[in-house]
């Protein structure tokens, strides 16, 4: 998985760049099918900025972005944000052809096992 970091009016701290890293590889732990994320880091004022894209391999794509006041939580933010996404994406795409058991409503009674086989008394 590809993490790429960007920033912009941010001095790049070595620091920053392998916590950002740490972060955005992370997110491959929840779903394998992450390809890429890419993490952009700005500055507006006296807020810090952090976004992150995640790519998927059948062209999904995720975004989040959020803003705080340290850089740090900002980045940990966005991540936690991103990981709900991430779980909510794999959720959608297991259940997806999974079988459910119908439901019966409120009311309805199954046969008895000594019933004759669904006669007319049972409906």
């Amino acid at each position: 998985m590809r993490v790429q970091i960007t920033a912009k009016h941010v001095d790049m701290t070595d620091e920053i760049r392998d916590y950002a890293e740490e972060r955005g590889e992370k997110l491959g732990r929840f779903y394998d099918r992450i390809t890429a994320v890419d993490v952009v880091l700005t500055r507006d004022g006296n807020d810090y900025g952090a976004e992150m894209i995640c790519h998927g391999t059948r062209g999904q794509k995720l975004m989040a972005k959020l803003s705080h006041e340290d850089l740090f939580a900002a980045i940990d933010l966005v991540t936690d944000k991103m990981e709900r996404q991430v779980t909510k994406l794999k959720e959608k795409v297991r259940g997806h052809h999974a079988r459910e058991t119908p439901k019966l409503s409120a009311g309805v009674e199954l046969p008895s096992p000594d019933q004759e086989q669904y006669g007319e008394d049972w409906l």
